[in-house]
């Protein structure tokens, strides 16, 4: 079944990852179709006809004021009892984690590879400001566009070899490449990805123990009809028997993480032995933040004809119905790129939307959406700070729209002020205040 878009379709696109959120309110897929009304927090079969409330439902604020904590450590906040809470179960709303040197930080959702809530960020700072965001009635009601599915509400993923910069962050996936109004589906890049089994064997060329495999994603749709998104086909080889290819589809369409074996050529568990992970168009590895195991990736190949000279899909070879034949031939191709050096193979990370990619360039003020760092000296002083480097100051003027952990009630918020124990000096303690309108 073909995916659905909410109104004004163009100006969502621009949100890049929500954009794609909007179109997978998948039929049959496991997100439902479904808008969430303003009156009563419920949901609705439709987007159109719903009017922007007259009465906020922003109806408390709540004011979190912590101390940074150390590298690598998280603290986490509960908007609805408006107190810090430990970051387990689905209690805690938003988590801060300082970075590996303890001098900045991260936000998070309690969702998905993050946590075990029913959490989700609509947009980043850099989507939402807070002028914006504050003229807003109600969580599920977008002024301009209506309701909005709950997928908007993207939960905290998996980030590594099928990760992309495409509008829809995938490698293995583009969206609507015909570019027609009615074109809501997801296609397959068909490249080839080589996965090793144990990363941690790696010598200093890249060459590792067996099993590595080469694998590709063939397909999304599948269910009773063959129709209904979320049901990845995986078609991969062991490359020591580059003659035995193994094929599955994976029902995938559900909230959970379905794990799976490529040795056994099975579905498993994720206590289990498992290799590869989908979640509908998302996947993941069994290694760095995404599991225990050693497991890591390659992009070895794209095929060729798929991408023009500016890195855009080409809509006649994507559509090819002979593409699944055309590139098995891939699989085992012997300009396969493998890894040149044992760093090239890549792990996973942890990735939100709450965290964009900076702004900005050295040696001048760089933007993180919440905050403002500030590399130099000269660049602090030129901003009224304290004429000292690898300082950082809060941007409230930045926004998020963010749903609880129990996935029932939503809150905007923006960082107001970030305080330094001594303001000169960068490692010191550091005071930030977050400040939210909570909608429960």
């Amino acid at each position: 079944m073909k995916e659905t878009l909410v109104p004004n379709r163009a100006a969502l696109r621009a949100l890049g990852a929500a954009a794609l959120a909007l179109a997978l309110a998948a039929c049959g897929g496991g997100d439902g179709g479904t808008t969430i009304t303003a009156s009563t927090g419920g949901t609705s079969g439709g987007t159109g006809g719903t009017t922007t409330p007259s009465t906020s439902a922003f109806t408390q604020t709540a004011e979190w004021t912590f101390q940074l904590p150390a590298a690598n450590a998280a603290v986490c906040y509960d908007f609805n009892t408006k107190a810090e809470t430990a970051c387990t179960g689905t209690a805690w709303d938003l988590k801060v984690k300082s970075s590996s040197n303890g001098m900045s930080a991260s936000l998070w959702t309690n969702s998905g590879t993050s946590g075990t809530g029913n959490g989700g960020a609509f947009g980043s700072p850099f989507d939402h400001t807070w002028t914006a965001l504050s003229a807003w009635k109600n969580a599920t009601i977008d002024p301009v566009n209506g309701s909005l599915p709950a997928t908007v509400f993207l939960k905290d993923s998996a980030s590594g070899v099928f990760s992309g910069t495409n509008d829809i962050g995938s490698a293995v996936f583009e969206y609507g490449v015909t570019g027609a109004t009615t074109d809501h589906l997801l296609y397959p890049t068909f490249r080839t990805f080589v996965i090793t089994s144990n990363s941690a064997s790696a010598d200093t060329t890249g060459t590792v123990a067996a099993p590595v495999f080469a694998l590709q994603v063939i397909g999304y749709y599948g269910g009773a009809g063959g129709t209904t998104s979320g049901y990845p086909t995986i078609r991969y080889i062991d490359r020591s028997a580059p003659g035995a290819v193994q094929t599955a589809t994976i029902n995938a369409s559900g909230d959970a993480w379905v794990y799976y074996d490529l040795v056994a050529n099975a579905v498993s568990t994720q206590t289990g032995t498992w290799h590869i992970a989908f979640n509908r168009y998302n996947i993941k590895l069994n290694g760095g933040e995404s599991g225990t195991g050693t497991v890591a990736g390659f992009l070895g190949k794209t095929p060729a004809g798929f991408y023009d000279a500016s890195n855009k899909p080409v809509a006649a070879q994507f559509t090819n119905a002979s593409n699944v034949t055309n590139t098995l031939a891939d699989l085992s191709a012997p300009d396969l790129a493998l890894p040149a050096s044992a760093t090239a193979w890549k792990k996973d990370a942890t990735a939100s939307v709450l965290n964009p990619a900076y702004t900005g360039t050295y040696p001048n003020p760089m933007s993180f959406g919440w905050y403002t760092y500030y590399p130099t000296a000269a660049a602090a002083a030129a901003n009224g700070l304290p004429s000292v480097a690898h300082l950082i100051s809060a941007n409230p003027e930045g926004g998020g729209l963010i749903r609880g952990g129990e996935g029932t009630t939503y809150a905007r918020f923006h960082v107001t002020r970030i305080a330094y124990a001594d303001p000169n000096v960068n490692t010191s303690a550091q005071t930030w205040t977050i400040n939210f309108d909570v909608q429960p």
